[in-house]
Order: structure tokens, then C-alpha cells, then sequence
């Protein structure tokens, strides 16, 4: 089995990469890490400069920013993902959004990534999610010519989005309407995603 680099390490033992264009992002984003004793913290904010340096020296975890600038997140991701990245196809990887909609939650997840992070969060959200990942034991395989999650495309198809108009409150809904008014299913749940 392909576990991820991070998998059973310590956090303090960890190479951390944030990649975003957004420089104050860049500079809150060190700090929590420091703040919660990440190892060794390494900020990009060039996306494509991101991959080149990581393909050399491979951070133990990623974190990106999803909309970024010529890449995305997701695109990032996905060029890490490729089978002749060597080491740098295993390091795990989580995208932060401020706005975390469904359809950005499958493309991030389906590029690779292991979580979506959502935008504002805490030193202690962060620290959660970080320990959350570095037990998750969910193998990758590769998948034509890019490494995968196992099983996250087949979550992803059942997270079929479909009106819900609850009665009730229930913890498998967004907490909130979309744009049109109808309430969706929960996709980061079903997608096995740590919760805040």
C-alpha cells in the first residue's frame, strides 16, 4: 500500500508547504503553523514555482490555496500527482477556500487532495485537521497516469447533488442554501473529509 508521507509521523518532525498568491494568507497561514509546532514551514507564492522547488526538495504535507494564479489548487494538486513526480505524488495535500461549494470540494478531491480547508479558520481547526490527516490511512493508487486517493472517486459518485427540503434541521445538509435556494447534500462528508 501507497500511504502519504505524512501518514503516522509526528507533527513537529513535518516539512509543511503553503502555497497561495495572497501574501497575508501566506504569512497567517505560517503563523498558526508555528503557533501549533509544525516542523519546518516553506511558503510559495508562485503556484508554478511551488511545483518546481517541491519535485526537489518534498515537503511532508501541502497546503494550497484553490484559487490561485496561472494553476489553481486543484490544477497544483493535480500536476503533484503524476507518477513521474516520484516522492512528491505521495505528499498530502489540502486546499483552502474561502468559499468551500460542492463543486470546488469534487475537484479538489478529485485532483488528490485529502481535505478542503475552509477560510477563516483557527490555529486549533488547523491542528485538528493536520492530526486528522497524518492518521488517515487511506492508500493512494495510481489511475492512468496520476495518483489518487483510493476510493474517493466512487464517495464522490454517490454525492450526487439533489434538492432537499428539510422539515427538520439534520446534520447531512449544508448549512446553508445555495445560490438557488435548495438545500444539498453534504459531498465532504460522504467524501470522508475531517470535520472542522
Amino acid at each position: 500500500m501507497l500511504h502519504h508521507r505524512a501518514f503516522g509521523r509526528d507533527l513537529d518532525t513535518l516539512v509543511v508547504a503553503v502555497i497561495d498568491n495572497r501574501r497575508p494568507i501566506l504569512s497567517l497561514m505560517r503563523a498558526m503553523l508555528a503557533a501549533i509546532g509544525a516542523g519546518r514551514i516553506e511558503t510559495y507564492e508562485s503556484p508554478v514555482e511551488a511545483v518546481d522547488s517541491m519535485a526537489r526538495s518534498v515537503p511532508d504535507v501541502v497546503i494550497a490555496g484553490a484559487a490561485m494564479q496561472p494553476l489553481t489548487g486543484a490544477q497544483l494538486v493535480r500536476a503533484m500527482r503524476r507518477a513521474d513526480m516520484g516522492p512528491l505524488a505521495l505528499a498530502p495535500a489540502m486546499i483552502m477556500s474561502v468559499r468551500a461549494k460542492p463543486a470546488l470540494v469534487q475537484e479538489a478531491l478529485r485532483a488528490g487532495a485529502h481535505q478542503v480547508l475552509v477560510l477563516p479558520t483557527t490555529a486549533s481547526t488547523l491542528y485538528r485537521r493536520l492530526a486528522w490527516l497524518i492518521q488517515d490511512d487511506r492508500p493512494f493508487e495510481l489511475r492512468g497516469e496520476h495518483y489518487v486517493v483510493a476510493g474517493m472517486e466512487e464517495r464522490l459518485s454517490l454525492s450526487i447533488q439533489c434538492p432537499v427540503y428539510p422539515t427538520e434541521p439534520s446534520p447531512l445538509l449544508a448549512l446553508g442554501p445555495d445560490e438557488d435556494g435548495a438545500h444539498t447534500l453534504d459531498i465532504a462528508r460522504k467524501a470522508r473529509v475531517a470535520p472542522h
